[in-house]
């Protein structure tokens, strides 16, 4: 299989000004995290992933497992479609703000928001919780 994420270069061009993103200021890559969820082979996971890894203060990746601990009476956030489509995109931005604005709301000494994703994504396993349920 030669299945890979395809980056086009103006998206990476952007990405290098994640690094310089305050905590809270989250939104302000927005038209990034547009181009990153419009390309090919990457979905909202991935793209957090990325995110996250070039500014682990302001972003955190979402899956399954650390959504579900935070809204546990929500819906799997969005799959993405074989054709991407602009209300994809716009839900799914939407859906990773809120990801983020709760896990600053409840950050603090007990669950740093920098540790937040994988502390919840454990925190799912110990309740035996499963992919997809």
């Amino acid at each position: 299989m030669s299945r890979y994420p395809y980056i086009e270069d103006s998206p990476l061009e952007q990405l290098k000004d994640v690094a310089n993103i305050e905590r809270g200021n989250h939104q302000s890559a927005e038209e990034t995290l547009d181009r990153l969820l419009r390309s090919s082979g990457i979905r909202l996971a991935m793209a957090s992933t990325i995110l996250r890894f070039l500014n682990p203060n302001a972003f955190q990746i979402i899956d399954d497992r650390a959504y579900r601990v935070l809204f546990p009476k929500a819906k799997k956030f969005p799959d993405k479609p074989a054709k991407v489509t602009d209300n994809y995109v716009k839900k799914s931005i939407s859906v990773y703000w809120q990801y983020l604005d709760e896990l600053n709301r409840i950050a603090g000494p007990e669950l740093p928001f920098e540790k937040a994703d994988r502390i919840l994504y454990q925190l799912d396993i110990e309740l035996c919780n499963k992919i997809g349920e």
